[in-house]
């Protein structure tokens, strides 16, 4: 901006005293750009191991023939400054990469797609009803027995603080997290309001096939922000409630050891268990008598989710009208699709086989 006024008013004053009035330096106000890219220029050839020099075109053809012309090969630039090493040629990785750069043979570059998500507003939620806002996490519970940690996947109504559904299991992934909360949320489903799920961002819960699912079933899904547990402090009460009560108490010998101990805890929690949040009442008691008149009701009992291989889900179920005794995720699966029900699991492509613990 400084030299463009010294070049407008070269004509009314000296260039000295622009120069002064402007505060420019003299050496600054006589530089001009040459437009060309700085450093040295590159270099037009390329030296043999034989000592012979050769063009950058030759090096070009080279490597399109020699090294891209074998079957399957589709290497990087730094594979492929490997491959013109060996080929006789004295060249740096550095030049190679400008070489296939200008001719257009690098690799496409793979980048994650950027996921939009919703973030938490709110970190207490007030004056919530049965089945406004849904939260989940998961935690890790030790298994003596097995000498490895299992993970723990609960699903909360914050407005009554009952527990829909958990599951258990030594592998934790995001399809396992569909079916419990197909299983949690089957007969609620139908109602036209939109259900709010909160979670954090575990690569269960970011994953494509949640949301797409979240997407098809009426269900709005929210974030909490990164390192801030206190924005889902209901399931993490319910965590504190679990240690202090289930985990530091028990030695479990097995899986199925422990997924009785937290059948039987899960069915106190929420028929027999007061909190304080509640006017010292029981989930269900709360439920029952605040929200009476609401047309949410209850569960008809607690959902365990779909776990492969396990019989200890008799007692779990929805109800007898729903969803029967399974003893692996195929019958699941099967009785979903009963009565015009749709699959789950085309929502995120998964096959039934590698879900389970």
């Amino acid at each position: 901006m400084k030299k463009q006024l010294c070049e407008t008013y070269n004509q009314q004053a000296t260039h000295g005293q622009l120069c002064r009035w402007l505060s420019l330096p003299r050496s600054t106000s006589y530089y001009k750009a040459s437009g060309n890219k700085r450093g040295r220029k590159p270099s037009t050839h390329t030296p043999m191991q034989s000592g012979e020099l050769v063009s950058n075109q030759q090096v070009v053809d080279d490597l399109i023939h020699e090294v891209f012309g074998q079957e399957f090969n589709r290497y990087g630039y730094q594979l492929s400054n490997e491959e013109l090493c060996s080929l006789g040629y004295i060249i740096n990785p550095k030049k190679t990469y400008r070489l296939m750069a200008e001719n257009g043979l690098l690799l496409e570059r793979s980048g994650r797609s950027k996921i939009t998500r919703r973030w938490v507003k709110w970190r207490k939620i007030k004056n919530a009803k049965p089945l406004d806002y849904v939260c989940m996490d998961i935690k890790y519970v030790y298994i003596h027995g097995a000498r490895r940690n299992a993970y723990l996947l609960c699903i909360m109504d914050v407005g009554t603080r009952t527990v829909l559904g958990w599951s258990l299991q030594f592998s934790m992934k995001h399809t396992d997290v569909i079916l419990c909360l197909h299983a949690s949320l089957y007969e609620f489903l139908i109602r036209p309001e939109e259900i709010i799920l909160r979670t954090d961002n575990g690569s269960q819960f970011i994953a494509n096939g949640l949301r797409n699912y979240c997407k098809s079933h009426n269900l709005s899904q929210e974030f909490t922000h990164v390192a801030t547990p206190e924005e889902n402090a209901y399931v993490e009460s319910l965590f504190s409630c679990i240690q202090r009560e289930v985990i530091t108490r028990y030695e479990f010998e097995s899986l199925y050891h422990a997924r009785e101990v937290f059948k039987r805890y899960f069915n106190w929690h929420n028929n027999g268990r007061r909190r304080h949040a509640l006017k010292r009442k029981s989930p269900i008691e709360y439920w029952n008598t605040v929200f009476d008149c609401h047309p949410v009701k209850p569960p008809t009992a607690l959902s365990r989710g779909f776990v492969k291989g396990d019989d200890t889900t008799k007692k779990g179920s929805l109800s007898s009208s729903h969803v029967s005794p399974l003893t692996n995720p195929q019958q699941g699966i099967s009785l979903l699709n009963q009565d015009g029900k749709e699959n789950v699991l085309n929502h995120f492509g998964k096959s039934v086989q590698t879900i389970g613990c």
